[in-house]
């Protein structure tokens, strides 16, 4: 902003001095100009006087007889100059207009004049004015002089003020030119000061990498040597501990340098962490003294402890080298000294890891993600990651903590275990005395739950007992046993190369994984080696031996399917022609028979790699192949493989048989719900064309119920079968009467085995307890679906017998024995098996027009049967007939509360708020209302049915509710009428084959269509 503002005014300045300089321009010309004007008015002024004064003496001379036309001529010139300027006299025509009239009044009155003259000539001057009008003339001239004289001083004054004008001009643009001047004059002391700190870095304060670059273009002398330094460890610095720690590591090392330096010696930072020293007249003792106190400096420093990489170059040792090229082979030998300092630094790091691994082992502990982290210096590795791990490989601990709580902790609890994670809370947990302190997580991430926890494990301590190195180690929990192929895969890989590089012996890490292993020689054929603890000593060859050899024997164990695959590792040829195209890893699997007759699985694992060796037989280099061949035995994978395809087929056989199953029933559902709904159009025909005719409305609308209660049992029998199969299937528990549910099941089969001409018969043995506790409905659904396959598939003149037994009971249960007896086609004994709870299935496949229904209902009955703790037997012989018992147990109802009766129910009092969108569900809902004198007020929905509610809370005795409307549905309108009237009842009304109600704003539900019974059941309960 600041060299915004330094810009602008520096533009206006210039814009200033321009306009400036163009003003002062002007001034000039116009002051040139009117100086110009002066000089002419001058002129003007003394011609003016002259004709006066030639005019006095042409009179005196014409007086005295003496003609002086030359002179009139002269005056006559004179005036018309001074009228209109003339180049001969030099005269300019004034730009003054009383002048002017006045010179023009001058040059008239001289035409008098000198015919006053003329008339002198004749008769003397005696006789003639001219002495008057002499003087009338020369009056004229004196006032044309004067008026000259006035415009001169006129002109004169403007000039004055032009001058001035022009001064204070001059002066602002010599005070801007002093300011440019000094602008100018600092420019050039920052331009001198910026090419003195072109050579200087401001970090360190020694020359930069300019002065060290143009001292490297120069010709190396005698006894000179270059020294190059580069520090180790700066990156690490960085990322560990920060890029400010970092540049006090340069700086304490520039420092220490310039100290251990002889003070006439050169020494320079020339890049990043670079450093340079040139030394002239000097011996190679003297560069190695150099040298030793540059360590020694750097021993002393207390700040931050230096490591660096040095190597020189000594100007002697070479022939006529320039200043680059020593320096190369200075920087040459500086990194031979950094590599030795990094093979020592790693393996320092490798050692130290492998001992904090094995005190971690020590302790119990097997972490496949952990960190080691350094409390003092605030920075962090790792010790081991998996593929999976989040951390960089080394870095500060502070950001890490902050990458740690957003990966595994929600925004919620980050604060919170922020204050866990730092050096001063662990400081207080982990201890020598308490080496492990758990740290528990749970996270949410895109709908997977992350748990598991964060272990920090005790190492040391500092001279003053705080914490000084830790481990920080991650294990997360799967919420299943079952683990995807890749994660398994990675978690493998992770372990065997952890098992590898911290395994000192690698044969061993390697045998974890394999049960023999071959060293092979591949290009010469050879064997050099067998590692199997499970080999018997009599059955190793004797080594080095005949890789091909070898095999061949082998091979003869190989069974025959697999010598296909076996052959790609038969030979050594083989194996370096997939060596020569690019595969450095060769994997097969065969079968093998062992001595005893087993036969195994053997997965073969080839490893190559290449290497130049030298041949003593040749003398000379050749390059070789090697391998390194891991054997394992698969059988046991083979066989859960095995297994697992066994599953699989019986899984995709049995999803092929439902879904066959599925395929029939959908063609026959088209059939059966196709069937009732083509009578009920056919039976409207017949109604519209038969409108008088009682008896036939009568008869239409019989058949008619009969039609849409078939339908209504077909759309039962598909919720209820998906209710089951998706576990949403309730059971009520609530008092009931068997005796009064028996009666019931009784009038409902009595109606249709009449019709069927069929006998049948209930039996009631050992009923003791009939006031039970239990889902009755679902029994009526066993017994009715039982019942129902009992008259569909007996024959004519057939039996249905009923046995209901009371086998087993205690003071609070009952349990019953329920059996149904017919005399029908019966079933095969592999049916039962097989099919007949299987859903969709029926044992007449060729008999659909005969045996109508959906082939639900044994499925439903199993289901019902299940769910309910019971069991289900069925007995059955082809043609003879089928016996169908289950065994249901029950409460004991020991309350003595008696059912209400609805049978009289008259609700003339009561006022109903009926909510539904649907005109005809509205229709028929009314008219059951009606039908108990309730008075019904309507809402279409659920919005409606609110503003109602809010007009007169207290109005209603009970509301109806549908639950799929459009402004606002069912559920959101009970809880807004909730909050104006708490206590009036809320009944759901849904088509919704798996809804359940919310208890806490509905009271009770019933299903559509809406049945009467239910429904004065309903209204019973909470209203009459």
């Amino acid at each position: 902003m600041q060299n915004k503002k330094k810009n602008h005014f520096s533009k206006i300045m210039r814009f200033l001095m321009t306009a400036l300089t163009s003003l002062l321009i002007v001034l000039i010309l116009i002051i040139i100009l009117m100086v110009s004007r002066i000089q002419g008015t001058a002129r003007v002024v003394n011609y003016a006087g002259l004709v006066r004064g030639k005019t006095q003496r042409i009179i005196k001379l014409e007086d005295a007889r003496m003609p002086q036309d030359d002179m009139i001529a002269d005056v006559k010139g004179y005036i018309k100059g001074l009228r209109f300027g003339s180049e001969e006299l030099d005269l300019v025509s004034l730009d003054d207009k009383a002048f002017q009239v006045k010179m023009e009044e001058l040059d008239a009155y001289f035409d008098t004049l000198k015919q006053e003259i003329d008339l002198v000539r004749q008769v003397g001057y005696e006789n003639t004015n001219i002495i008057e009008k002499s003087e009338i003339f020369f009056n004229l001239c004196d006032v044309a002089t004067g008026l000259a004289e006035s415009y001169s001083q006129r002109i004169a004054t403007r000039l004055k003020q032009f001058e001035t004008l022009t001064v204070i001009v001059i002066v602002i643009l010599v005070f801007m030119i002093l300011y440019e001047l000094l602008k100018a004059l600092r420019y050039a002391k920052a331009n001198r000061e910026l090419k003195s700190k072109i050579y200087l870095d401001e970090a360190t304060g020694l020359p930069n990498k300019n002065k060290c670059e143009e001292i490297l273009t120069l010709e190396a002398e005698q006894n000179m040597a270059i020294c190059v330094f580069d520090l180790n460890n700066l990156r690490i610095i960085n990322n560990q501990q920060g890029h400010e720690r970092g540049d006090l590591y340069i700086r304490s090392f520039a420092k220490s340098l310039r100290k251990g330096v002889d003070e006439n010696q050169f020494v320079g930072r020339c890049g990043g962490d670079e450093f340079i020293v040139f030394f002239k007249n000097v011996t190679k003792e003297d560069v190695k003294r150099n040298l030793e106190n540059i360590k020694k400096e750097c021993a002393k420093c207390s700040e931050i402890p230096l490591s660096y990489a040095a190597g020189f170059a000594y100007s002697n040792d070479f022939s006529k080298l320039t200043m680059r090229e020593l320096f190369c082979q200075a920087d040459k030998n500086m990194y031979i000294d950094k590599n030795q300092a990094k093979i020592k630094e790693a393996n320092h790091k490798r050692n130290l890891i492998l001992n904090v691994i094995q005190q971690l082992k020590e302790k119990g502990f097997n972490f496949s993600d952990c960190i080691y982290c350094d409390a003092k210096a605030d920075a962090y590795f790792t010790l081991r990651a998996g593929y999976s791990f989040f951390l960089a490989e080394d870095g500060n601990y502070s950001g890490a903590i902050e990458q740690i709580l957003n990966e595994l902790f929600n925004e919620d609890k980050r604060k919170d275990y922020r204050n866990v994670l730092n050096v001063d809370s662990l400081n207080k947990h982990v201890t020598k005395d308490n080496p492990i302190f758990e740290i528990p997580y749970y996270h949410q991430l895109n709908n997977t739950e992350m748990k598991g926890k964060i272990m920090a494990a005790y190492l040391d301590s500092d001279e003053y007992g705080n914490l000084h190195h830790f481990v920080l180690g991650f294990k997360m929990y799967s919420d299943t046993i079952e683990m995807d192929e890749k994660k398994q895969l990675m978690r493998y890989y992770d372990q065997l190369k952890q098992s590898i590089l911290e395994n000192a012996n690698y044969i061993e890490a390697l045998m974890n994984m394999a049960q023999s292993i071959f060293s092979v020689n591949l290009t010469q054929n050879q064997i050099d080696g067998i590692y199997d603890e499970y080999m018997q000593k009599n059955k190793k060859p004797v080594l080095p031996c005949s890789y091909e050899t070898y095999f061949k024997q082998w091979k003869s164990n190989v069974l025959e399917d697999c010598l296909g695959s076996f052959s790609i590792v038969e030979s050594c040829q083989n194996l370096l022609d997939r060596y020569k195209a690019g595969d450095k890893h060769v994997m097969v699997e065969y079968q093998i028979k062992m001595p005893d007759d087993r036969v195994i699985w053997v997965q073969e694992m080839i490893l190559m790699s290449e290497e130049t060796i030298y041949d003593i037989d040749i003398q000379k280099e050749r390059n070789i192949v090697r391998a390194i061949i891991l054997f394992r035995n698969t059988s046991a994978f083979h066989e859960k493989e095995d297994r697992e395809k066994e599953k699989l087929q019986l899984a995709y056989q049995k999803v092929d048989l439902e879904s066959k199953a599925k395929t029939d029933f959908m063609n026959r559902m088209s059939h059966d719900i196709r069937t009732p709904i083509n009578g009920i159009l056919g039976m409207m025909q017949i109604i519209r064309k038969n409108w008088g005719d009682m008896d036939k409305l009568d008869d239409s609308l019989n058949k008619m119920e009969v039609l849409t209660k078939h339908l209504n049992e077909l759309v039962e029998d598909i919720l209820n079968m998906s209710k089951l199969e998706s576990d949403h299937m309730e059971i009520v528990n609530e008092s009931f009467d068997l005796n009064h549910l028996v009666e019931e099941i009784n009038d409902l089969i009595d109606a249709q085995v009449s019709i069927q001409n069929i006998t049948y018969h209930k039996h009631m043995e050992n009923v003791v307890h009939t006031h039970l506790i239990g889902d009755a409905l679902q029994l009526r659904r066993i017994l009715i679906n039982l019942l129902t396959n009992a008259i569909k598939y007996n024959k004519s003149n057939g039996t249905i017998d009923m046995y209901v037994r009371e086998i087993k009971s205690d003071d609070s249960k009952v349990t019953f024995e329920f059996e149904i007896k017919d005399t029908g086609i019966g079933m095969s004994e592999d049916y039962i098996e097989d099919h007949l709870f299987t859903p969709f299935s029926q044992a007449k496949q060729d008999a659909r027009t005969r045996y109508e229904g959906t082939g639900l209902g044994m499925s439903i009955v199993k289901g019902l049967v299940d769910k309910l703790g019971g069991n289900i037997e069925v007995k059955s012989e082809v043609g003879v007939g089928t016996q169908i018992k289950v065994v249901l147990t029950y409460q004991l109802d020991t309350s003595k509360n008696e059912k209400q009766d609805t049978s009289k129910l008259d609700l003339k009092d009561k006022r109903i708020l009926l909510v539904e969108d649907n005109e005809i569900n509205m229709e028929v809902a009314e008219f059951y209302l009606n039908a108990v004198h309730a008075n019904v007020d309507k809402a279409w929905n659920g919005l409606e049915a609110v503003e109602k509610v809010k007009e007169q809370p207290s109005q209603y005795s009970l509301i109806l509710m549908d639950i799929m409307m459009p402004k606002m549905n069912g559920d959101e309108a009970a809880k807004c009428i909730r909050k104006i009237n708490p206590s009036i009842p809320i009944v759901a009304m849904s088509a919704q084959s798996e809804y359940s109600i919310d208890q806490t704003i509905m009271n009770d539900s019933i299903s559509k269509p809406i049945d009467e019974q239910k429904l004065d059941q309903i209204l019973s309960k909470y209203i009459a």
